[in-house]
């Protein structure tokens, strides 16, 4: 029986012979930029690492599908992931619709180019995304914003056409919307079953019910004089019911140099010489 252990290998994309070892942002290369932002403006960027991140939730899988393979095989797995890749596949419908029409992929900014009415709005008082994806959903919509009208009107009547109108349609809302805060009608949608949600900042975003309820973010002790302590986000996943976060305080600085140097084999006397040498 070969050994039961599993071999990962997490690597940046194979560069051609010759080209410089450099940092390549995934992101751009995977095409992920060149859909992102506004039809008349220039490819937007994700604030965040967004490929390196793919990558890491890509190669967690890989290895937990190479221990359930172990644990039924009893034969280990070479695992290799690619951030490129996990960036492509990241984009989804977006690769589908450009190998099913042949046509360029294009920047739709604030809306899902998928249906209408879906996006973000304007109201009385912030930004307001809607995904009012199904006809009984775009009916509810105009109930609720009291333009029921637009149910009779044929550039509205379905799907495509509320497509092919979107703009339009966008400027109808957006007027009916101005009467009230986002917060507000992310209430009043919710209750008839249509996807709406505020924009909201960061800070906002960790301050809701769901997250402090759910335990995302963490006190770890920092047990220095400027700063005793600091908050950390745990892992989006819980387990038999607990949060996960962080197992205890960050290592300082140098902390674990003379562990590290005796598991190597360098004696107390050469460990004393290299840090009176300032190399360690």
């Amino acid at each position: 029986m070969r050994p039961a252990s599993v071999g990962t290998l997490i690597r940046q994309d194979v560069r051609p012979c010759g080209e410089p070892d450099r940092d390549r942002p995934e992101a751009g290369l995977s095409g992920m930029v060149g859909v992102t932002g506004l039809p008349s403006g220039e490819p937007l960027r994700a604030r965040s690492p967004i490929a390196d991140i793919l990558g890491g939730y890509v190669g967690a899988f890989a290895v937990c599908a190479a221990l359930v393979r172990r644990g039924r095989e009893g034969v280990g797995s070479v695992v290799d992931v690619s951030m490129l890749e996990a960036a492509n596949t990241a984009l989804g419908w977006v690769v589908s619709e450009r190998f099913a029409t042949g046509e360029p992929a294009q920047r739709h900014g604030n809306d899902n180019a998928a249906s209408s009415p879906a996006g973000a709005f304007r109201t009385g008082d912030g930004i307001l995304t809607i995904a009012a994806n199904t006809q009984t959903q775009f009916e509810s919509l105009c109930w609720v914003v009291g333009r029921a009208d637009l149910l009779d009107d044929p550039r509205f009547a379905t799907r495509e056409e509320r497509k092919r109108h979107r703009a339009a349609l966008t400027t109808e809302l957006e007027a009916a919307l101005a009467a009230r805060s986002a917060a507000a009608w992310e209430e009043q949608l919710a209750a008839v079953s249509v996807p709406a949600g505020r924009v909201v900042s960061v800070a906002e975003a960790l301050a809701q019910p769901q997250i402090r309820e759910r335990g995302l973010v963490h006190e770890v002790d920092l047990g220095l004089p400027e700063r005793s302590s600091i908050r950390v986000l745990g892992s989006a996943l819980r387990v038999e019911g607990e949060a996960l976060g962080p197992a205890g305080s960050p290592p300082r600085r140098g902390q674990h140099t003379d562990e590290v140097l005796g598991e190597l084999g360098y004696s107390p006397l050469t460990r004393s010489a290299l840090k009176e040498a300032g190399v360690v």
